[in-house]
């Protein structure tokens, strides 16, 4: 049995990983069957709408449900000392942004398509930044965990890597845009890949007798 480790960890590496792999596909898929955009030039949140937007939104759904189970199973398979509320907070929140971030692209067109692209915005800047700060945080406190520090200079590696990259598309704005978010967002998924094979180490019985 896990003893000391709490049921919720395992469910929630799971619809993490899950949630990694459907995202990438569909997204990725959608760079190909959406000849009518440029890739490089556009940022993902024009996949939203047109053909094959209902899937690409699906992935944002299911993204931002999966963040909030790891909000929580990331918070309950940190060791008691290494516990971090802002870390949960910062999981959690871009958790309930996500599907603001693909429902308001539904309102292109409308009277209300001035208010909806404000909120869009908002909520996408505000997804990436704390996810880039919930990724630094995270990944120092796993570093002194003796149950989540392996390959640990992985995961701190890629949230460095994606908070620079967050920040090389503010400071250079001239960058193509839908290739840097592109690439920031393949970023933070190979991070959350990794942190979901922790926490399905951390909930292992071998684990939980240390």
């Amino acid at each position: 049995m896990n003893h000391g480790i709490s049921p919720s960890i395992r469910p929630a590496a799971y619809l993490m990983a899950f949630a990694v792999l459907a995202f990438a596909a569909v997204c990725g898929a959608a760079q190909f069957w959406r000849t009518d955009l440029n890739p490089v030039a556009v940022p993902l949140s024009i996949y939203l709408t047109g053909p094959g937007g209902a899937y690409v939104r699906a992935t944002y759904y299911l993204m931002g449900v999966a963040l909030i189970f790891f909000a929580i199973g990331s918070y309950r398979a940190t060791a008691m000392p290494l516990r971090s509320g802002l870390a949960l907070a910062l999981f959690a929140i871009p958790g309930l942004l996500l599907p603001v971030v693909a429902v308001t692209e539904l309102f292109k067109g409308t009277r209300h398509e001035s208010v909806a692209a404000l909120i869009h915005g908002l909520a996408a800047q505000c997804t990436f930044l704390t996810l880039s700060f919930g990724m630094l945080l995270l990944s120092s406190r796993w570093r002194r965990d003796p149950r989540l520090r392996a390959s640990r200079y992985l995961g701190i590696s890629l949230a460095w890597l994606a908070t620079a990259t967050l920040w090389l598309q503010v400071f250079m704005p001239t960058l193509p845009h839908g290739l840097t978010q592109k690439l920031l967002i393949a970023l933070i998924l190979l991070w959350l890949a990794w942190a979901a094979r922790q926490l399905l180490r951390a909930a292992r019985p071998h684990y939980a007798r240390l």
